[in-house]
């Protein structure tokens, strides 16, 4: 089953992003995607119109699969937050298996049960996160505490239904929007002419000083004991030893390159995306060092084979939106003690 999915991912990129004659057939299919997105946005209310007190920003894609989304708002969060705003989280939660609508993330939760994201995004940012398919629902949840200022939805661009103040499209910079047609021939949610009504876009490794963002390691955490190495010193330790690195992304070369960039020698292995690691890969691997990203790492236990560590990455957001955003967002709530 593995091997087929990754089969299926491998022929719908080639499809979207490499001029596939295929997209030609699966055009037709994509006229009732058009007209049904059409429809949704024409009934979509205008920006504004969130619950008192609180701004809401959608951190989304328009195209399906991985772009990073989910580093740049964390890196978001924790600017908010050292600006004085209390933060809170809105998630789908995909891949979840919640008993319940609506759930509140706590950190004893599993990934299988929370989904990757929102478990990565409340290990990171200990803020209130909540999780449920009507992120409308969860908004109004969250806005009925009274403590949170300033919500990031975790995607939820398409979901028309949320009142937000501030949209941020996140996009890959060599891949773009690929041929430019909706699903399922092409990979766009929505059609490119939505760019032009959102506050901002981001690309991941464009050289636009204004749009671009890279990914940047700053440690290593070993997963069988929790420690923490900055990475410059598991890079010189590694660097005459042999390393694979394993990974469950949707984009798994984004990881892979930036290992090779630092000097890394690296056997490679892409899984599905959001597939998780399990004992049966760990075992399969050779190498006294495996690498794994911090999403992947959220869907291991803790007591898993000790070659596995966890690369955790920082991502530094443009200076003019974080400016913009200061200009958009009210002054955080000052809190009587």
């Amino acid at each position: 089953m593995t091997l087929l999915r990754g089969t299926l991912e491998r022929l719908v990129n080639h499809i979207w992003y490499r001029g596939s004659v295929l997209s030609w057939v699966l055009l037709p299919l994509s006229w009732p995607v058009r007209w049904v997105v059409g429809r949704r946005r024409r009934q979509a209310p205008a920006k504004g119109g969130t619950p008192s007190g609180m701004s809401v920003i959608v951190v989304g894609g328009l195209t399906a699969g991985g772009t990073g989304k989910t580093p740049v708002l964390i890196a978001l969060g924790k600017w908010l937050m050292g600006r004085g705003y209390r933060v809170g989280v809105v998630s789908r939660g995909y891949k979840g298996r919640r008993p319940t609508e609506l759930h509140w993330v706590a950190e004893t939760d599993s990934a299988a049960m929370v989904g990757d994201e929102p478990a990565l995004i409340r290990r990171d940012l200990k803020v209130p996160v909540l999780v449920g398919r009507d992120r409308k629902m969860a908004l109004n949840t969250l806005a009925q505490g009274g403590q949170v200022d300033v919500v990031l939805s975790d995607d939820g661009l398409q979901h028309y239904g949320m009142p937000r103040d501030v949209e941020i499209v996140v996009l890959d910079a060599e891949r773009g929007l690929g041929n430019g047609r909706l699903l399922p021939a092409g990979p766009l949610r929505e059609p490119g002419s939505r760019l032009a009504s959102v506050d901002w876009v981001l690309e991941r490794n464009s050289d636009d000083p204004g749009r671009g963002f890279f990914y940047q390691p700053t440690v290593a955490t070993h997963l069988a004991t929790g420690r923490a190495v900055p990475w410059q010193d598991c890079v010189a330790d590694w660097h005459q030893q042999a390393v694979v690195a394993l990974t469950g992304l949707g984009q798994p070369g984004q990881f892979f390159t930036m290992l090779a960039e630092q000097g890394l020698g690296l056997r490679t292995v892409a899984l599905a995306d959001h597939e998780a690691i399990t004992a049966v890969h760990l075992e399969s691997c050779v190498e006294p060092v495996i690498l794994v990203t911090a999403k992947d790492a959220v869907k291991l236990p803790r007591e898993t084979d000790p070659r596995v560590w966890a690369v955790e990455i920082e991502v530094a957001l443009p200076a003019s939106l974080l400016a913009r955003l200061e200009g958009l967002l009210p002054a955080p709530a000052q809190i009587d003690c």
